[in-house]
């Protein structure tokens, strides 16, 4: 049988509880990572596991995130001092 503190440590692990608080700071960052042109025309949706998703406002600009992605996510890991993210996800909705 295993003990509670295991089966919590367990937990914590797999639900990767202390890379939520360290992924939304990481965010902070969104407007440096994506630069201030870009940023302005974009907004972020939030993050699910590794992937950050953003709201692009029309196809040219989902179309300039898509192309800078990996640069993004490269800056966003940069700044939060791990690998937090591995990928974008844009959607493209206009706001209202």
């Amino acid at each position: 049988m295993k003990s509670v503190r295991c089966l919590v440590e367990n937990l914590w692990r797999n639900l990767e509880l202390d890379k939520f608080s360290s992924r939304r700071r990481a965010l902070t960052f969104w407007e440096t990572a994506a630069g201030g042109k870009i940023s302005s025309m974009c907004s972020l949706e939030g993050f699910s596991d590794s992937t950050v998703i953003v709201r692009a406002m029309n196809p040219a600009v989902a179309m300039e995130l898509r192309y800078r992605s990996s640069e993004i996510v490269k800056a966003l890991n940069e700044a939060a001092g791990k690998e937090l993210f591995c990928s974008l996800k844009i959607v493209l909705r206009p706001t209202c």
